[in-house]
């Protein structure tokens, strides 16, 4: 399982001329979807010397299979695509978005046949770099809490109503 983090970072010394990264990690906690996940982390210590740059990355991790079964008494065409997304909020407010499936097209699935799309482990991640004036949300000595939560929205077309899609998901969010 892959471990995500939160970073706030880039502290300057008064004292030197050399700028010291210091980062915080809130770790990925895959769980089934929906998922409403607390990432908590320590804001930056004002004493240690002066903030002089935010990034924050957020990350998510989808994991996901799916079977999709005709009962239909004659052969189906049909599509589907899946696409976990993963909402950031708190000081910042982003989406991480992952394509878990996609068919590309119309497959033909068989008369009372099941067709098993596999198995998926996907991560994907965006970076912000913050401005200076926000940065008074970044500094203190109390936590910094952000929520993040997932949608699974899955689209198909054909098979005429005839078709049963099954569909496991976990998902789990960090930033780094």
């Amino acid at each position: 399982m892959k471990k995500t983090a939160f970073a706030i970072a880039l502290a300057t010394l008064g004292f030197s001329a050399n700028a010291a990264v210091i980062s915080f990690d809130a770790p990925l906690n895959l769980q089934v979807t929906e998922i409403n996940q607390t990432l908590t982390l320590n804001k930056f210590d004002s004493s240690l010397g002066t903030l002089e740059a935010v990034t924050v990355e957020f990350f998510g991790q989808g994991v996901s299979g799916v079977t999709i079964q005709n009962t239909a008494a004659q052969d189906q065409n049909f599509r589907f695509s899946s696409v976990l997304d993963l909402l950031f909020t708190g000081p910042l407010t982003d989406t991480v978005s992952i394509e878990l499936f996609n068919t590309n097209g119309f497959i033909t699935i068989g008369s009372g046949s099941t067709v098993d799309l596999g198995q998926v482990d996907i991560s994907e991640s965006l970076s912000l770099n913050i401005a200076a004036s926000s940065f008074a949300s970044f500094i203190g000595s109390d936590l910094l809490s952000f929520q993040c939560e997932s949608f699974v929205t899955n689209s198909q077309s054909g098979g005429g109503g005839n078709v049963i899609v099954t569909q496991n998901t976990q998902a789990g969010c960090g930033a780094k």
